[in-house]
């Protein structure tokens, strides 16, 4: 297959709150932290971990609505960061997001085709004749009445307002689409409808997903591949099949665990995950996982884990294999 995306040691600091002109040391937080992955055309890749652990900055700066302060972002070989001025059009034209709060991601004052009508007179998909016909395409190619064009987002529901929000992705005829928790905020049989219409366009448009939750149950049905982040970095990254069978970070490990099953007879785990998160603000030298890891070994905290790679797997930890 055919890389469309590759994410290379990418770099994304913010200053600290409390951090101004009068302090001699301007503190930072390391957000993205060295974050690496790649993404074919016409692939899933989920992108999980706990909140707070970057995803979503790392989902901004690649779409270079965010920026970074070193690595690469390649989009179909050209280096966007940082791009020319043509490069980030041609990035613009060729990548959509689609965000959480379906409300808040629409103008409550303009309808939804005008919403839809922007985006197509912004990109010049269409002529301006043809624009009223390809705002109803839009429409029922996620599922929606045409009519519904002269409605505003507040008369429709949450699951309406994430299939416009859609719509206006599809609208730049996008070769990726980043979805940034786009499911949670939806009630959970509206959560099964907007995956299953994201199969289908996947399919049936050819689009790369880079697919963004915490939810690892959804990853397992959407996704190819999985990209586990923790603290800005990615620890483990390979099809959602093995991953899921066999994790290899003691960090992917805890999250797999720690799905939710309906079965009574499942315990629950034996060694949930400890503790919360560090600060980033002040990350722990060597392996940002060791202080919560029952795996560590002594030197996990004074030097940073070696990259194991096999195949369509990686990962970065001490061990080659988890330990039993």
């Amino acid at each position: 297959m055919t890389t469309l995306l590759q994410v290379k040691d990418l770099q994304v600091q913010f200053p600290a709150a409390g951090s101004g002109l009068f302090n001699l040391r301007q503190r930072k937080v390391s957000a993205v932290n060295g974050a690496s992955l790649n993404l074919a055309a016409g692939e899933t890749l989920g992108l999980v971990g706990e909140s707070g652990c970057g995803k979503s900055t790392l989902a901004r700066a690649i779409l270079q609505l965010t920026p970074s302060c070193g690595g690469q972002v390649l989009f179909d070989g050209t280096d966007m960061n940082p791009g020319s001025p043509a490069d980030i059009a041609r990035l613009r034209r060729e990548t959509a997001m689609i965000f959480q709060d379906p409300y808040s991601a629409l103008n409550p004052r303009q309808r939804i085709g005008q919403i839809l009508a922007e985006v197509l007179q912004v990109q010049r998909k269409v002529p301006a004749a043809q624009i009223p016909a390809r705002v109803g395409e839009l429409l029922e190619l996620v599922g929606l009445r045409a009519e519904l064009a002269e409605r505003r987002p507040g008369s429709l529901s949450g699951g309406q307002c994430q299939r416009v929000g859609i719509a206006r992705a599809l609208a730049v005829e996008p070769r990726l689409i980043v979805a940034d928790e786009c499911v949670a905020a939806l009630d959970v049989s509206i959560q099964g409808q907007i995956i299953n219409l994201l199969l289908e366009l996947r399919e049936r448009m050819g689009l790369a997903l880079l697919f963004i939750t915490h939810d690892l149950g959804v990853v397992r049905r959407l996704c190819d591949r999985v990209a586990v982040m923790y603290l800005g970095q990615i620890v483990e990254e390979g099809p959602v099949h093995e991953v899921f069978t066999a994790p290899r970070h003691p960090y992917t490990a805890a999250l797999i665990q720690s799905i939710a099953d309906i079965d009574p007879a499942r315990r629950l785990p034996q060694d949930p995950l400890a503790g919360e998160p560090p600060s980033p603000l002040n990350l722990p030298s060597g392996c940002a996982f060791h202080p919560r890891c029952r795996h560590a070994l002594p030197g996990c905290g004074e030097t940073a884990p070696p990259e194991h790679i096999q195949g369509a797997r990686r990962h970065a930890c001490v061990h080659s294999q988890l330990p039993c």
